[in-house]
């Protein structure tokens, strides 16, 4: 009887150490995986892809010897060629070589397409970009004596000339000569509004251009 209570006993302790060897096995595993891992591994995660923010949009007024001189809406990325593809394209008569249409646009940005005239007479837009200078509102300015524009880049539609007039936004050609016939007929205006009585001029066009224009 004794023979089997220690055979029994032995087989229990047994057991038991061989359960305490597989524990701290199993312990020592984890400690060695902690320590392989890294802390970096760890916290760092993949960062999330922005998508890439679409160019915004900007307000360009083109205007001189285009097809459809006005107001357009262009991304912030597009060119001076793009705004004027916009308007229409060129005019016969345009002196297109005489701007650089490979130019930025910017918010606001006025462009002025002279004719090859008025490119002849030294009457196109600033070089860069053949955007007009923002202080005189897009007006060209000749010499002094000339009637036709004002020290301060307004028109004097009294004394203007075709080409003078086209330099107006939403003014082309063919509401140059109208306001040049009024003109004529009534022997002068005697007020800024009285632009909106010729034939073709309505108000929205006056609001554009009704800080650019002058009567004298």
């Amino acid at each position: 009887m004794c023979g089997c209570a220690d055979r029994e006993t032995e087989l229990l302790l047994e057991e038991e150490q061989e359960e305490l060897s597989a524990q701290a096995e199993e312990t020592a595993d984890k400690e060695q995986e902690k320590d392989l891992a890294s802390p970096e591994e760890a916290v760092t995660e993949k960062p999330s892809s922005v998508p890439a923010q679409p160019p915004e949009e900007i307000y360009v007024d083109v205007c001189g010897a285009v097809v459809q001189p006005g107001v357009y809406a262009m991304k912030s990325d597009s060119r001076v060629f793009q705004a004027i593809e916009a308007a229409g394209g060129f005019l016969p008569d345009a002196a297109g070589t005489s701007i650089n249409q490979a130019c930025a646009l910017s918010d606001g940005q006025q462009i002025y397409v002279p004719t090859k005239e008025e490119a002849e007479k030294g009457m196109a837009g600033q070089p860069s970009g053949g955007a007009a200078d923002p202080g005189t509102g897009g007006a060209v300015t000749e010499a002094a004596g000339t009637g036709e524009t004002q020290d301060s880049g307004t028109v004097n539609l009294n004394t203007a000339d075709s080409a003078a007039l086209q330099t107006l936004p939403g003014i082309g050609e063919a509401k140059a000569q109208a306001i040049l016939a009024y003109r004529e007929e009534k022997g002068g205006f005697s007020g800024t509004e009285e632009l909106m009585n010729v034939p073709g001029i309505k108000e929205s066009t006056f609001s554009k251009i009704k800080d650019k224009i002058a009567v004298e």
